[in-house]
């Protein structure tokens, strides 16, 4: 008898310290798991399902479309990986598939059966991966240098290119300065705007102007960014251990090939968010499924960047080959 659903309990070791996946944003995102007993909110850092489910969706699509006999086409690439239909035809094709569309769809197309699209429903469901007590984030810096930290490379320069150098240091000094200031003005522009401030609204927007103006000629031809640069950013830390679980609605033999997939590749690249080249990301973990019974089916262990097959119990190759 197929099981109503199968669960994985998720366990993600920081080996190193974790941030978040886009380069653009310094601060992890924070949640509130209960509150003091004076009623104020405990927050906790956490990695959201998103990014974990991403991933995961990520590898096993990897693993589908290398299977496949001939080079992959665009289509078949978002469709896998990310649920995009590049050509839904929105003019002839209502928002919802057919009922019975959706039964022939998902039994021609199981990946997309399991990870879902943007029209048909996953019957995937990821947690987010949370600390076991709450857990704020550390912060950290590095700095970014410029040439003249290395007395041999600026030996490899002549007078004129190091005078070149230190005049582009002094320049991008001053715009990153003015930089400073418009990041201010904008957060002021943006608090006038909410409140229907007209009258400060539009001087912020013409000193906002000036400003930006100010940068401009202050970088002159050079749009580059600063090179010596302090950069600080938020990360879980190491040692940490994160919990999660996940969830498969019906589930399919396909869909446990799938997910084992998915980790035994991140075992191969056990990388998780972004400033990995400055030691951030790497991660070690299991991932157990079983059946609602608490019956094991497959556990998988991943990291170390070595191949880690999964290890399948009676109960798990009989699930497999019904």
């Amino acid at each position: 008898m197929t099981p109503a659903f199968i669960l994985a309990d998720v366990l993600v070791h920081t080996v190193q310290p974790l941030t978040y996946t886009h380069h653009g944003v310094k601060d992890l995102p924070l949640m509130t798991r209960g509150v003091d007993g004076e009623g104020k909110p405990q927050r906790t850092v956490y990695i959201p399902a998103a990014q974990f489910r991403g991933r995961l969706r990520h590898e096993a699509a990897l693993a589908e479309l290398r299977a496949r006999p001939a080079k992959v086409k665009l289509e078949d690439a978002y469709m896998l990986a990310l649920g995009q239909d590049l050509d839904p035809e929105e003019d002839e094709e209502p928002e919802a598939i057919r009922l019975g569309d959706q039964i022939k769809f998902r039994k021609d197309n199981p990946f997309l059966d399991l990870f879902g699209t943007w029209k048909v429903a996953s019957r995937l469901y990821v947690s987010h991966l949370m600390p076991e007590v709450n857990l704020m984030p550390d912060r950290v810096s590095h700095i970014r240098r410029d040439l003249d930290s290395d007395e041999d490379m600026m030996g490899l320069l002549g007078d004129d290119e190091q005078n070149r150098m230190y005049d582009r240091q002094t320049k991008q000094a001053m715009a990153s300065k003015v930089g400073t200031l418009i990041k201010q003005a904008e957060a002021a522009l943006k608090t006038a705007r909410k409140q229907r401030d007209t009258a400060l609204v539009d001087q912020l927007e013409a000193n906002l102007k000036e400003l930006k103006d100010l940068k401009k000629q202050r970088k002159g031809d050079d749009e580059s960014d600063n090179t010596k640069l302090l950069v600080e950013l938020q990360v879980i830390p190491a040692g940490i251990d994160l919990l999660g679980k996940i969830t498969v609605q019906g589930p399919r033999p396909s869909d446990l090939m799938y997910l084992t997939q998915a980790f035994e590749a991140l075992s191969l690249k056990p990388m998780l968010g972004a400033q990995r080249a400055r030691g951030c990301g790497e991660v070690r973990g299991q991932a157990s499924f079983r059946l609602p019974t608490g019956e094991p089916l497959a556990t998988v262990a991943f990291g170390g960047f070595v191949p880690t097959p999964t290890q399948w119990t009676d109960a798990g190759r009989a699930f497999m080959n019904a």
